[in-house]
């Protein structure tokens, strides 16, 4: 039986225990590259597998963050990544920067955040590790990582079909995969995706429910296997994924619009629909468009007692992106007359985007037996990628008083083009010693040197201003960054007994430095600090200190782990809005940060037929120089729920899953600016299945409620606030997009 956990997975079950009515199964991890029970691992690991995320229609990170305690996963309008663990994480805004979650499928380090959002389907297990885990995960885990682990070809001719229809919003989807045994040796798996999903939100200017969704996806795999000693896995996908529009729309946060501005704007509260359009976009609405192509090698060879691994990847992405960054009706000559009679500008903000990615990685690494008393991993790692981004920004803002130049913020366009390639290696060693049967510690080092060379060039459009020729200067510049550090881990376990384990551990992470393509580098030199006007960004360096404990309790019927965490972070990298009395722009920093609080989950098989689970993270993450909170940052998230499966008849099963998910309030951009009322959400699945699982009819609810709050908030780009009187910031009139309405899912799978 396999649940939905929404919290650490958990358990071994002890080889001791008494024979229990209801036990929990054991659940196997890889988050420290090596195979083992999520309960011996001494550190955070949320476990999901397949059928977790898939009985509550999660086909993206974006949605699996619903499902950990701890992760938040928001978009900006340009599909900036706002991806934090207990608080902490990299910004949206700035392309360049690498992130600090970092992300691996089936070994594969995925080193851009544009590949995050790629295709997610035929998932055998996801591993979300929090805490800083650079020794053995490596480049850019200076606060966790999130490992996907694909489906494997089984031995035997089989497969399995899903789909599903989304009734709330419309849409549908369709993926499965396919086992085909070519020999005893050799197998395939061939595994496709497809989607065409709309929106929660009514464009009423369009007619469009945004943001709307296309995918198609495949994946083949193969797995040669000729000798027991040797084994080789070689997998290809290929992605498309669109999407048409998206949710953020003007907010009133005090009624300064006028009777005649709602008739433009719409009723300019967050809720379901929106009145927006981009006249230069597709369709009139944003749209982004990426296609991927990832191809990875593992080769495992055993030696011995030893096994000596090869990572082989290479991965690369196309996108362009229109980008509407007004959020709101493109005013024309009549639209003005209306609110300010007299005026005949045009005004229409939007982005244009293209950008070009490949990387390779090769790792090399040879691991010891377990079991014995000195046990060690040791191993290279290479990476080399090439970026190019060239991304234009169209600000057409009418000049509002006072004319003159300063009416020109927020007026003038300019293209910032950007090429970096980036070259990384890295020598990583680790050795657990067992000094007795319950006491063991780990010491973990690994040392990394990366350089980048860059060409970043501004160019300034037409007509000059003082938005594209003072406050975002142009320039041509050739510019480098080389750094290079030692990182590691550390950390005890003692059994107390057979089912309960304590363990302190430290971490010290590292995610290079760079130049920010996004800075405003008003001194018109892009060499100099972020901090002093430029867009040179240091190395950021985290450390975490974590004691916990895992226990198994109640003959193998229950777990309760917790765990104590406290984060510091050198040189953070931040981009963010800056909201003055003269407008919003991007903000880029290093600043100090840190965050402090608990873990806690627990899992109890009650009876044969009930499971019961709960599951929080308390995090205060906060700036270390005045302890204001960070952006995406909730102090608490969590969830409760239950699983209940049953025989109905002797041929048929029902399940059912339900669980009360709640996240914090939280802010969106620094200085505690754009606010986020907390959020509580209720899920529910229903299922009838055969007795052997053959096929399955799910009926899944999310969000029960309708419930809707701000995922994420800013300010609109544009002369709105200033037309009406409208203060500037977060009291004023805001872009906020709603998080994900109601959706009800039909979906049936069949397995063969």
């Amino acid at each position: 039986m396999t649940l939905v956990l929404p919290v650490i997975a958990a358990s071994a079950i002890s080889a001791t225990s008494p024979i229990w009515a209801a036990q929990l199964e054991e659940v196997v991890v890889t988050a420290q590259k090596r195979t083992e029970s999520v309960q011996d691992v001494p550190i955070t690991v949320t476990a999901l597998s397949n059928e977790a995320v898939s009985d509550f229609g999660v086909d993206n990170l974006f949605k699996l963050a619903d499902l950990v305690p701890g992760m938040v996963f928001s978009r900006a309008p340009d599909d900036g990544l706002a991806l934090t663990l207990r608080g902490l994480g990299t910004p949206a805004r700035t392309q360049s920067f690498d992130q600090s979650v970092a992300l691996f499928l089936d070994g594969m380090f995925l080193g851009k955040g544009r590949m995050y959002s790629s295709a997610f389907f035929d998932i055998e297990r996801i591993e979300v590790i929090k805490g800083t885990q650079s020794t053995l995960l490596g480049k850019n885990t200076s606060l966790g990582a999130i490992s996907i682990t694909s489906q494997k070809p089984g031995d035997e001719f089989g497969g399995r079909v899903q789909v599903s229809g989304e009734f709330e919003n419309g849409g549908w989807s369709a993926d499965g995969g396919v086992d085909i045994p070519v020999s005893d040796q050799l197998a395939v798996r061939l595994a496709a995706r497809l989607v065409e999903q709309d929106g929660w939100v009514k464009n009423t200017l369009t007619g469009e429910d945004v943001p709307s969704d296309e995918e198609k996806a495949f994946r083949a795999t193969a797995v040669y296997t000729p000798s027991d000693f040797l084994d080789f896995s070689l997998s290809y996908q290929y992605s498309d994924s669109e999407r048409t529009g998206n949710g953020f729309q003007y907010v009133d946060q005090g009624g300064y619009l006028t009777t005649e501005a709602l008739e433009i704007f719409g009723e300019a509260r967050l809720d379901d629909t929106k009145a927006a359009i981009c006249p230069e976009c597709p369709g009139g609405e944003s749209f982004h468009d990426t296609e991927m192509d990832l191809a990875g090698l593992t080769v495992n060879w055993t030696v011995g007692s030893s096994t000596i691994t090869s990572v082989t990847s290479l991965a690369r992405y196309d996108l362009k992106f229109f980008d509407d960054f007004d959020f709101g009706n493109a005013f024309d000559e009549t639209t003005f007359l209306i609110l300010d009679p007299g005026r005949v500008d045009l005004y229409s903000t939007y982005f244009t985007r293209d950008e070009d990615y490949e990387q390779f990685s090769q790792e090399f690494r040879i691991a010891s037996d377990t079991g014995s008393t000195l046990e060690y991993l040791a191993g290279l790692f290479y990476f080399d990628s090439d970026w190019e981004s060239s991304e234009a920004q169209f600000f057409r803002t009418p000049n509002f008083p006072p004319a003159g130049p300063t009416g020109q913020i927020f007026n003038g366009p300019f293209t910032n083009n950007f090429e970096q390639q980036t070259e990384t290696w890295s020598a990583f060693g680790q050795a657990t010693l067992n000094f007795t049967d319950r006491l063991r510690g780990t010491l973990g080092l690994r040392y990394t040197d990366e350089q980048k060379d860059i060409s970043f060039q501004r160019v300034q459009g037409d007509p000059a201003t003082l938005w594209n020729s003072v406050i975002n200067p142009p320039f041509d510049t050739d510019l480098g960054f080389d750094d290079d550090f030692l990182n590691g881990n550390l950390n005890v376990q003692f059994d107390a007994n057979e089912d309960i384990m304590f363990y302190a551990a430290y971490g010290l992470g590292s995610k290079t430095g760079g130049y920010a393509e996004s800075a405003e580098v008003g001194s018109g030199d892009p060499s100099l600090s972020v901090n002093d006007g430029g867009a040179r960004v240091e190395t950021e360096t985290a450390q975490t200190y974590e004691v916990g404990a895992k226990m198994l309790l109640g003959g193998g019927s229950a777990t309760v782990n917790v765990a104590l965490f406290f984060t510091e972070v050198d040189d953070f990298q931040e981009t963010s809005f800056l909201v003055t009395a003269a407008g919003a722009q991007f903000l880029t920093r290093n600043i100090d940060v840190e965050s402090q609080g608990v873990e806690f989950d627990g899992i109890w098989q009650a009876t044969d037929s009930l499971r019961l689970s709960a599951g929080f993270t308390f995090a205060d993450a906060t700036h270390s120089d005045d302890g204001s909170k960070l952006a995406q940052a909730p102090e608490l998230t969590g969830s409760v729920g239950a699983h209940f499966e049953s025989a109905i008849t002797s041929d048929l099963t029902l399940s059912a899953s339900g669980y009360a998910r709640y996240r914090d309030k939280m802010v969106s951009q620094i200085n505690e600016t754009f606010p986020s009322d907390s959020f509580t959400s209720f899920d529910l699945n229903v299922t009838v299945a055969d007795q052997d699982d053959r096929w399955r009819l799910s009926l899944i609810g999310t969000n029960l409620t309708d419930e809707v709050v701000t995922d994420f908030s800013g300010p609109p780009a544009g002369p709105v606030g200033a037309l009406f009187g409208a203060p500037t910031g977060d009291q004023g009139i805001t872009a906020d997009a709603p998080s994900p309405l109601r959706t009800i899912r039909l979906q049936a799978t069949y397995n063969f």
